[in-house]
């Protein structure tokens, strides 16, 4: 590199500064101030190269923060994404709760239900079987009194035909008086 004077070196640091290109001016600032660190316009240099520096840690600083923000919105995003659907499952499951507290409370009516009618059809059962009992002693006390019916019946048929018998023997006793008289 050619050697250069201060005065060329502070003009191509502060034509830097101006074009924007603050980190090549901050090297010829530095550049220059190591150079010529008792020149008269040495000071105005370290304030620009100081001003310039702090720009571009500001810079940096503002670059990292912002890219610290696209990070935390991308993390809200993804938070209040999270939340929203948490509350949509917070509704669904409510609902869900709601239709199986239903179902329960169905279920458990229905086996009230289902022990009443069994409780009705217990005491059916037993009025039954009571019923059963009744009858099956009144038809043995029908059978028994049909015996004695059968057993009457045969005894009056049998003494019919003896009457029968005497009835014809009478006639003939009868007939014969007649005859003889």
């Amino acid at each position: 590199m050619p050697i250069l004077g201060p005065t060329l070196l502070l003009s191509r640091a502060d034509r830097q500064a101006r074009e924007g290109a603050w980190a090549e001016a901050v090297a010829s600032y530095d550049e220059y101030l190591a150079r010529f660190p008792d020149d008269s316009a040495a000071p105005r240099a370290l304030e620009s190269r100081d001003t310039l520096a702090a720009m571009l840690t500001a810079r940096a600083e503002l670059t990292r923060r912002r890219e610290e923000v696209a990070r935390l919105r991308e993390e809200l995003d993804g938070l209040q994404a999270e939340g929203t659907r948490m509350r949509e499952d917070r509704t669904r499951l409510r609902a869900e709760a709601t239709v199986l507290r239903d179902e329960v409370i169905r279920l458990r009516d229905e086996a009230i239900r289902l022990r009443d009618e069994a409780i009705r059809l217990r005491d059916e059962r037993g009025h039954l079987r009571a019923e059963g009992t009744q009858l099956r002693e009144e038809l043995t006390r029908r059978a028994d009194d049909l015996t004695r019916t059968r057993q009457e019946l045969a005894a009056r048929q049998a003494e019919a035909e003896r009457l029968r018998g005497d009835l014809e023997r009478l006639k003939q006793i009868d007939l014969k008086l007649e005859r003889k008289r």
